[in-house]
């Protein structure tokens, strides 16, 4: 008796290689896909990703302008602090000169002061203890 067999051969069809395109089919289906985006259902479709776009381009627009303000602002703060720090110095030296001895006796001479020849003391006064009444 000849043994027979259950199974059965499937036959199972290959994938589906897509044919290979010529350089030419590929670049015009880029330019198709191209003119799709720009086209008006392209735009239409991207509005969001366009107004995320549109959004970032202006913060940073702004943020670039501000820097720009506050790098100048910070230049002429410097130039300021730089003129105030000149004229302080100026100022200062004019006071340590006008205050030295050679320029202070002229001026109290003037005033009727005259320098002191002794050192100077100092007065005590004791005040006489109150009275404790019993």
């Amino acid at each position: 008796m000849p043994a027979t067999s259950n199974t059965e051969e499937i036959a199972v069809p290959a994938p589906e290689q897509p044919a290979p395109e010529s350089a030419a089919a590929a670049r015009q289906s880029s330019w198709k896909d191209v003119i799709e985006r720009i086209s008006y259902q392209g735009i239409v479709r991207n509005t969001p990703y366009l107004m995320f776009v549109t959004l970032l381009c202006i913060l940073y627009i702004t943020n670039n302008n501000r820097a720009i303000s506050l790098t100048r602002s910070i230049n002429d703060k410097t130039k300021e602090l730089k003129e105030l720090r000149w004229r302080y110095m100026d100022i200062q030296s004019r006071l340590m000169y006008q205050t030295s001895e050679t320029q202070l006796v002229p001026k109290a001479a003037e005033l009727g002061l005259k320098p002191l020849d002794k050192p100077a003391f100092e007065i005590k006064v004791t005040a006489p203890a109150p009275a404790t009444e019993d």
